[in-house]
């Protein structure tokens, strides 16, 4: 008869034990808040912010901020295309080729047909 309470002593020892492994983080797992229910605070934005555009426009108004793309820049200039292949895997622009349809943006503030920088 003592065989089986042994046993029964014996797993329940041993399953407390394995559960005192398991931390109490992981037992808490409480469910992230859905986006919908968030306050515009807690959201996070992607991008930049637009800038003040405040005085910016020589007295020009509305004043308002707006996105453009920006101009490619290229430090080096074009090299014969032999050069080009021969060095082609030390240079990392020779990978910009992927990205291609990349356009960056930045800030201007504009006002009419004109364009200041913030």
């Amino acid at each position: 008869m003592s065989s089986p309470n042994h046993a029964v002593l014996l797993a329940t020892s041993l399953l407390v034990s394995l559960l005192s492994l398991i931390p109490v983080s992981c037992l808490d797992k409480s469910p992230l808040p859905s986006p919908e229910g968030m306050l515009p605070e807690q959201k996070i934005r992607l991008g930049s912010t637009p800038p003040s555009c405040y005085n910016r426009c020589n007295q020009c108004n509305p004043c308002t901020a707006v996105q453009l793309p920006t101009l490619p820049f290229q430090p080096n200039p074009v090299r014969p295309s032999r050069v080009k292949e021969a060095h082609q895997m030390d240079d990392p622009s020779s990978y910009s080729n992927q990205y291609s349809n990349y356009k960056p943006l930045g800030w201007k503030c504009r006002c009419g047909d004109h364009l200041y920088n913030p």
